[in-house]
Order: structure tokens, then sequence, then C-alpha cells
């Protein structure tokens, strides 16, 4: 039986009277990419949150690794964070940082390193995002693409076990969308993570998943294959992939 990565279990969350999830329930595999659809405002983000922990649920269980969330202390909850990257739309680049800073950023927080090991790691995320070139540049050299592949090396820096994808390609140009999307699927390869793309765009989870979920109304209405998906027969998710 394959791993189950992260698993959620009847999970609600409300802001007030806008009852944002009603009742989520989705499993990852471990190596698996899932891409995570819904219209605006369906909770998509909210969602995302609820997993690292950002935000917490009113009902419901998240477990990653095994361990549910509601379970474990601030201390736990840092640990499991360790094992996850987080990569924002804006890409959330330190603006008076280089990207060579803002690569070392995150190894700040980890035991210390020779600075030999730091420029070596360095380098090779930015090899795998192509890259290399910009590495003293600051991020307003950059264009929106180049801050997106940035910030995906900057989640890559600590090797991750999981990856968390929010709206990847969201302010880019179509050629650009679907170098990042051809990207997150080259990271998956080498890296074997596990991830979890929050997207509407659907031609990046044609690329990125080997499965969707579709989310509408607080509720996960559909799970399949982008194939499984283009052909089912439910009205919202024939409409969705118009």
């Amino acid at each position: 039986m394959e791993d189950i990565v992260v698993k959620i279990e009847h999970l609600k969350k409300s802001f007030g009277n806008n009852h944002v999830l009603a009742d989520i329930n989705l499993q990852v595999k471990k190596g698996e990419n899932l891409a995570i659809l819904g219209k605006s405002g369906t909770g998509k983000s909210v969602l995302i949150k609820c997993l690292v922990g950002l935000l917490n649920a009113d009902e419901g269980e998240i477990s990653i690794f095994g361990k549910s969330l509601a379970d474990i202390d601030e201390n736990g909850l840092n640990e499991v964070r360790k094992k996850i990257g987080f990569v924002f739309q804006s890409a959330a680049l330190y603006d008076s940082l280089s990207v060579r800073e803002n690569l070392e950023f995150p190894l700040r927080a980890q035991p210390a390193k020779p600075q030999h090991e730091v420029d070596a790691l360095v380098e090779e995320v930015l090899q795998n995002v192509d890259l290399k070139d910009a590495i003293d540049k600051m991020p307003s050299e950059l264009s929106g693409g180049m801050r997106k592949r940035i910030g995906l090396a900057r989640s890559l820096i600590l090797r991750p076990d999981i990856m968390l994808y929010d709206e990847p390609t969201t302010g880019l140009d179509p050629i650009t969308s679907k170098e990042i999307s051809k990207l997150i699927l080259d990271m998956q390869h080498k890296y074997k993570t596990t991830s979890v793309i929050i997207t509407h765009d659907i031609e990046c989870a044609h690329i990125t998943a080997n499965r969707l979920a579709i989310i509408d109304k607080g509720l996960c209405v559909a799970e399949g294959t982008f194939d499984e998906m283009i052909k089912s027969e439910d009205k919202f998710v024939k409409a969705f992939f118009k």
C-alpha cells in the first residue's frame, strides 16, 4: 500500500459567517503531485495555510507523516514545518537581500555549515532553476518569472519532503507559466518530493499533477487524473474544464 504523507479528514474552517471549508477530505501519497483547483474564493489558499498550521482548523483533522497537527505542540509543529517547503504566490523574496542572501537565509535556522557547503547548496539550487547568473542580483532586477524560480530554489535548498505551491503561475505570461509548471515537474522527479499545488491554471495542473481535486463551496466535489476530469459528466467539472 502506498504511503499516505498528507491526510485531511472532515476539515472545516469559517471566518464569522463565511464557511470557507465545509467538509474537506483528501489524501496525498508519497511522491505524488496533487493539484487542487477551484474558483477564486473557494478556500484553496485557506486549505494550504491549514496544512502548515498558519491557520487552525475549526473541526476535523490534518495528519502530516502520520502525526496529527492537533496533537503536537509548537516545537513539534516546527519540526514538521522543517520538512515542508512553501512557495508563495508573490515568491516573497526579501527585497533588501541579493539572490545569494535570499537563498542563504533559510540555512541560518539550521546548524552552522562551512561556507563552502553553503556556496555549493546555493549554486546547486540556482542550477536547478537555470539562474546561476542571477546569484548577485537584487529582487528588483528580476522578472516575475525569475522571482518565482528563485522562490522555488529557496524552498528547495532545505531538501523538503513536501512542497506546497500557492498559485505558482499567477501573474505570469503563458510561456513563462509553462516553464514554471515544467520546472515543478522536474523538481518532483529529481528530489522525489510530494507536492500540493493550489492553482486555477488548468494547464499548470495538466503539466504538473498526477491527480487533481476540485473544490466548490467548501467541499471536494471531484478527484481523479486529468483525463478522468475532462471526461467527467458532472456539470460543475465540465464547466470548469471548458
